[in-house]
């Protein structure tokens, strides 16, 4: 694809919004779809939230708090990943608050909806369970919560701007959905047996391998269509993860019960069944998001290598102390025990600025090289981190 500098423009460049006026009609369109979906999931979220504070406000507390618990683990090892060029707090937040809140409530609606429907197409409420289990929820559930990977995409990429971070931010939308829709499911039991088995069946046993791991598929796809910029592979990559996504649900919510089946007591089928499905059914993805994310770190290590070892703002034996991140970790353990919490604080903080400008330089580069308008906006960024890593102490 030509840049603007030389030859035609292809009409696959013509896909991105080039003119800023296209791009603020796209931005437009986006977030009037995300309000009507936040209005929508509000409703339905909201109405079944208030039935069972009505019902027993008491059982809600308790499983809500449970789901939040059980919840918390998930969140740490999603942020111990990302170490390089940490999320913002805020961004983390309302990424989960999208998958616990928007996309639970959207999923509400079109499931229901799908499930009444199939029961008055089959008058069996065992087919019709199934198929929105089946179909249903696949596709209604991982089109909820990819959609925030595309406002992420549009509104703030320069927090989303690399495969590291789609794998990041699809695992929080993953959790927050995983985590709202235990806490309705936890309303169910009418035993203390019974809810422990279904804490353990769905917060530790399949915990990490269904919500977090499905979107984050979705997300590393989005991610790897951030860092490519061309290539007519690159518009294959979202529609893909999301795909992949779906059918992981989709074999998930069809084929667990083969495995359950052969087993009649309760306890056989939580320990021999469930662990047999997950292990054929959930390892396989969750290999492959542990893949992507460690040669997502592995790359952004080499980017901050290449773009940080001839900067003159770095001090001596700083590069050294910042990757990779298990020496960062123990330089700041050690700045934070030797002098307090103060110094370990700017340490930390001008870690995160030099980080900054490794991604803002490599953006700069690669953007440049596809002619992109964008360049100049990574250079001002560019120049700015500069002046503020000049001015630190």
């Amino acid at each position: 694809m030509s840049g603007p500098s030389g030859g035609k423009t292809t009409r696959l460049a013509r896909v991105v919004p080039r003119t800023r006026w296209e791009r603020v009609v796209l931005m437009a369109f986006t977030a009037l779809m995300g309000a009507a979906m936040v209005a929508l999931s509000l409703a339905c979220g909201g109405l079944t939230f208030l039935m069972h504070l009505l019902d027993d406000p008491v059982r809600l507390a308790a499983g809500t708090g449970i789901a939040f618990a059980f919840g918390a683990p998930y969140l740490a090892i999603i942020l111990w990943l990302d170490r390089n060029e940490p999320e913002p707090a805020w961004l983390v937040l309302a990424t989960l608050l999208w998958g616990g809140v928007t996309s639970t409530g959207v999923s509400i609606f079109f499931n229901d909806l799908f499930s009444t429907f199939a029961f008055l197409g089959t008058q069996n409420a065992a087919i019709a369970g199934q198929l929105t289990a089946s179909v249903s929820a696949p596709v209604v559930e991982e089109l909820a919560k990819g959609s925030a990977l595309i406002v992420l995409y549009l509104f703030f990429r320069k927090e989303f701007d690399s495969v590291l971070d789609g794998v990041i931010y699809g695992a929080l939308l993953g959790l927050g959905f995983a985590v709202v829709e235990n806490a309705l499911y936890y309303q169910r039991p009418d035993s203390m047996e019974e809810l422990l088995q279904l804490v353990l069946l769905r917060s530790v046993l399949t915990g990490a391998g269904t919500h977090m791991c499905f979107t984050a598929m979705t997300g590393a796809s989005v991610g790897l269509f951030r860092v490519l910029r061309s290539g007519v592979l690159r518009w294959c990559l979202p529609f893909g993860g999301l795909g992949l996504a779906m059918a992981a649900h989709f074999a998930w919510n069809t084929f667990v019960g083969l495995f359950v089946a052969p087993f009649e007591a309760d306890l056989a089928q939580l320990f021999v069944g469930i662990p047999l499905a997950v292990l054929f059914l959930q390892v396989p993805f969750l290999l492959l998001i542990a893949l992507v994310a460690l040669l997502a770190t592995i790359h952004e290590n080499r980017i901050l290598v290449a773009y940080l070892e001839a900067e003159e703002v770095l001090e001596d034996g700083e590069l050294a102390a910042m990757v990779p991140s298990r020496r960062r970790f123990a330089h700041l353990s050690a700045v934070l025990f030797r002098e307090g919490p103060g110094p370990w604080w700017r340490q930390r903080r001008r870690f995160g600025l030099l980080a900054q400008l490794a991604f803002e330089k490599w953006h700069m580069d690669r953007e440049a090289d596809h002619g992109s308008d964008d360049a100049a906006l990574h250079a001002v960024r560019v120049r700015d981190l500069r002046r503020t890593l000049g001015g630190d102490p």
